[in-house]
């Protein structure tokens, strides 16, 4: 708690003094997009340390609920800090939900892939954000889509080769949901299985590879399964309200998001893991795209940028959202993304 609280007043001081330097920003939403950008890589560059500490806090007080304090100073800091950027900028009504597209994007910016391309995509993200908050869909995104192809292309999804694999899969997975990442080690997952160490180390030999295995199994449980995908292509225009009751139903859903999370802390940092981080950060929106597809109408197809931009709100809000009753989080995130939704339907 000590180290929170110390993480949390240098990041106070980062933020008034962001805050110093817009003294005479031009007002209007033309401004934000360059200025996010702009504050989502110098946080995450300039103070990794103070970066990683609010993410352990986001993580710590899903499990344990004496984080619930600490959590909240998060909260409240990051919530003061975007009212005044918005304020500043004459643009009070955006502040949550760009507070929101902050959390999720900088916690995806902190996995490190090719510096420039990167940093192109963030900028075109942000531009895209700008659009939406003026009515439009976020347009072309050259960038993303190119590190999207070599993800594709040099980090395919790790496949269990047989049952065996499978159920060792399985059983890291389990252990990354309930512990983190931390958790996962040959014995203790040989243990959840019911296999011998023997056997699950001649299966995945590293604990790269372990937590490799583990990352598949969630990732598949976070595509919408075949019956979902039928029901959100099938989804009346705009019912915005279905769309978010269904998702938060998914069975699961919050334990796996807390998993996706560890793991992607566990590629932020462990340099065996690097491999992962195009295929964390570029390889999704799947079904960000179903649901904002479903909730804005189908006579305005949307692109991949648009659908990384709501994923990216998305995990936000999850990050943001921890350590609430459940009413609580779902209420939060429905009235945040029908906030968004007046902006990106021009209304």
């Amino acid at each position: 708690m000590c180290a929170h609280e110390h993480a949390q007043a240098l990041a106070a001081e980062w933020c008034g003094a962001r805050l110093d330097q817009l003294a005479d920003v031009p007002a209007g939403t033309d401004s934000l997009p360059a200025l996010l950008a702009a504050l989502i890589d110098d946080w995450c560059e300039g103070q990794r340390g103070l970066a990683f500490a609010w993410r352990e806090c986001q993580l710590l007080v899903a499990r344990d609920p004496r984080y619930g304090p600490a959590a909240q100073r998060w909260r409240t800091l990051w919530a003061g800090f975007w009212r005044h950027v918005c304020d500043r900028l004459g643009i009070p009504g955006t502040a949550t939900i760009t507070e929101r597209l902050f959390d999720g994007e900088s916690f995806l910016h902190m996995m490190r892939w090719r510096r420039s391309v990167d940093r192109a995509a963030l900028d075109e993200l942000c531009r895209g954000w700008g659009n939406w908050l003026g009515g439009s869909l976020a347009g072309p995104g050259p960038w993303r889509d190119m590190a999207r192809g070599c993800a594709q292309r040099s980090a395919r999804l790790p496949e269990a080769r047989d049952e065996t694999a499978e159920r060792i899969a399985e059983a890291a997975a389990a252990i990354v949901a309930r512990g983190g990442v931390a958790g996962v080690t040959h014995r203790a997952v040989a243990a959840e299985a019911g296999l011998t160490l023997g056997v699950v180390s001649h299966k995945f030999r590293t604990s790269a590879e372990l937590l490799g295995s583990a990352f598949e199994v969630i990732y598949r449980r976070n595509v919408p399964a075949g019956e979902l995908e039928a029901e959100l292509a099938a989804a009346a225009d705009g019912d915005g309200r279905t769309m978010l009751d269904r998702l938060g139903e998914r069975p699961g859903a919050e334990e796996f998001r807390l998993a996706t999370s560890e793991l992607m802390m566990a590629a932020m940092r462990d340099p065996a893991l690097a491999p992962f981080a195009a295929q964390l950060r570029y390889l999704r929106g799947r079904t960000s795209r179903l649901f904002l597809q479903a909730m804005i109408g189908r006579d305005r197809p949307i692109g991949p940028l648009d659908a990384a931009i709501f994923s990216s709100f998305a995990i936000g809000q999850g990050n943001a959202h921890r350590g609430l009753s459940d009413g609580e989080r779902q209420a939060a995130s429905l009235a945040e993304t029908e906030a968004l939704l007046a902006f990106l339907r021009g209304g």
